[in-house]
């Protein structure tokens, strides 16, 4: 047989391979997977946001007066009572009901749920500490005046309030409709002051507040609220701008929601123009303006610390002066009930002779209120030309006259009144407290009598006079809209009836 001449050939080949295979297996590198596709993330939706002009000054319910403060204090608070606006009708806010059990008491029931932001339950007791804080700091220019009946406050159980009167008075049930009977949390308030700005406000309303400075206030709706205006976003922010140019920006940009009050006369004009050339109605970036029929009332109001206004003549120069521009006949505004006719309008009325020296007043108005700054102006060329008089415009500080265009605190006849009534004349004051009475004592023509008495009592002393009456100013982006009752007890705007599609 044949001898094998190879005899280890068969190992060695298998050796090379496997050299190779481990070599092959070195030197080749693992094709890597295809990188994962990050998905893109969404925009996150900016924020509700509405702009106006006037800072925050304050969210204590017994001190705000200013329109900015009072938006939020209408949305953080509540009251036991609300006058719907439209319609004047009073009905329960934070109550179940309130009624008259006898001339002299009026009692309130609460519903069982009511909370505040903070957790601690709503209970009879707030609503006494309340009401008495209130009337204890005692603000000038507040509601606090429509309470005048009150004598005592008693809380028999944690559901019942029972307001004893000095007086059987008509209109109590609209005083605790008014913002400084809003409800606050006794442990987190002083009884004797007021809240300060960087201390975060307590309430039971639709909102409440997240962040607070003099530029801006955030706030979340309260999921625990109990009431009638529910807000129906979850979260909304006030930012406050410097001026008429900036808001017309944020209109013209759409970097807003909403745009309230703000624009001077040429920036309305201006919006207002785009919106009317528009086949859709809107602005280029959308805005289209909310109606607010009647809603702006516009009054002169005297100082009641001015030397002046104890001038008769110099009173009745003024009131004639802005008849010729005047559109407002009365105090109460026209669609108010029991509104009266009790100023002149229009003509050329024989201004009266002012003898002595020459008179020297000031008018104060707010930059930041719309237009005011041209109707100052204006108001102050018919002053004077009575002759014998110089006025001098000013932003701030004391002034014998104001201009204004704050409403009432409550939408009702007596509400507007209290303005007028709170100041009086002294050779007034005995009538006028005589009519009040019997305005607030007794119904229907009995009462109209009073009130149209008193409007008429109101143009002869002059002391508070009509400008005009005209529509609210408040611009809505594309998909923004204002539903149920978004308005509070005196007019005022609310947070709780914005959507935003």
């Amino acid at each position: 047989m044949r001898a094998d001449r190879h005899p280890r050939r068969g190992p060695i080949r298998a050796a090379v391979l496997v050299g190779l295979a481990v070599l092959l297996t070195a030197c080749t590198q693992p094709t890597p997977p295809p990188p994962t596709q990050s998905p893109t993330a969404s925009p996150t939706p900016r924020m509700f946001t509405l702009i106006t002009t006037g800072a925050v000054t304050t969210a204590d319910p017994a001190v705000a007066r200013s329109y900015t403060d009072s938006l939020v204090v209408n949305s953080i608070y509540q009251r036991l009572m609300m006058v719907l606006p439209e319609t004047g009708e009073l009905k329960p806010d934070a109550a179940t009901d309130c009624l008259f059990t006898s001339k002299l008491v009026y009692e309130c029931t609460l519903p069982d749920q009511l909370s505040f932001h903070n957790g601690h339950v709503l209970d009879s007791s707030d609503v006494k500490f309340s009401v008495q804080r209130a009337l204890r700091i005692d603000t000038p220019d507040t509601s606090i005046g429509l309470l005048s009946a009150l004598k005592r406050i008693d809380t028999p159980d944690a559901h019942t309030v029972r307001f004893e009167l000095s007086w059987p008075d008509n209109q109590f049930g609209y005083a605790l409709a008014g913002q400084a009977a809003s409800i606050v949390d006794e442990e987190a308030f002083d009884p004797d002051s007021a809240l300060p700005l960087e201390t975060l406000p307590i309430g039971s309303g639709p909102y409440e507040v997240q962040t607070i400075t003099p530029g801006e206030v955030t706030v979340s709706k309260f999921e625990k609220y109990v009431g009638p205006k529910a807000g129906l976003l979850d979260a909304l922010k006030v930012e406050i701008v410097a001026d008429s140019v900036a808001a017309e920006t944020a209109i013209a940009d759409g970097t807003a929601d909403a745009v309230w009050r703000s624009l001077d006369n040429a920036a309305l004009q201006r919006v207002t123009d785009e919106i009317d050339g528009s086949a859709d109605s809107v602005t280029a970036k959308g805005f289209r303006r909310f109606p607010m029929p009647g809603m702006r009332v516009t009054q002169l109001v005297w100082n009641q610390d001015s030397k002046l206004r104890d001038n008769t003549k110099l009173r009745e120069g003024v009131e004639k002066a802005l008849q010729p521009d005047r559109t407002l006949d009365s105090i109460v505004p026209v669609g108010v009930a029991d509104h009266a006719k009790s100023f002149l309008l229009g003509g050329r009325p024989k201004l009266p002779s002012l003898d002595g020296n020459r008179i020297h007043m000031t008018l104060g108005y707010l930059p930041t209120a719309p237009g005011h700054a041209d109707l100052a102006s204006l108001i102050r060329d018919r002053i004077e030309s009575l002759g014998g008089v110089s006025v001098r415009l000013v932003t701030g500080g004391s002034a014998d006259l104001w201009l204004t265009d704050s409403p009432a605190w409550v939408n009702n006849a007596t509400g507007w009144l209290q303005r007028y009534l709170e100041r009086p004349l002294a050779g007034s004051r005995a009538k006028l407290e005589l009519l009040e009475t019997r305005a607030r004592t007794t119904s229907g023509t009995a009462r109209t009598a009073a009130l149209t008495e008193l409007q008429q009592q109101a143009a002869a002393d002059a002391t508070v006079l009509p400008v005009s009456q005209g529509n609210g100013v408040l611009f809505l982006a594309k998909g923004v809209d204002l539903i149920g009752e978004p308005f509070g007890s005196g007019q005022m705007l609310g947070l709780w009836g914005f959507t935003r599609g």
